[in-house]
């Protein structure tokens, strides 16, 4: 049976009113320069499974469906706490130290 590989994801972002960073690009500059993040909710399909024959793997393929960033504190807050118990229930950590994240972001 072939082996399973992790994730891949189509390119690109959704277009217009499916992303709800198009048309908030100042709010995002002044994100940037107090180097904040951003909680924001994502949908996404997996419209297909890559396969490649000769290492014998397998890797779903997800693409972006929407994505709505959550500026609003408590909307935000309220997402964080399904998002860390989401990740307990996976992984049994309490949460992700996202900012030991901070050097793997642009690869």
């Amino acid at each position: 049976m072939a082996e399973i590989m992790p994730a891949s994801f189509k390119n690109g972002v959704p277009k217009a009113e499916r992303n709800g960073m198009f048309g908030n690009e100042s709010q995002l500059i002044e994100l940037a320069r107090a180097s904040k993040r951003v909680t924001a909710i994502v949908t996404y399909s997996v419209p297909s499974v890559v396969h490649d024959e000769i290492a014998d793997e397998r890797r779903p393929v997800l693409a972006i469906e929407h994505i709505e960033p959550l500026f609003n504190a408590e909307r935000a807050s309220a997402a964080e706490d399904l998002r860390d118990a989401e990740f307990k229930a996976r992984t049994g950590a309490d949460a992700l130290d996202l900012d030991s994240l901070d050097d793997e972001g642009d690869e």
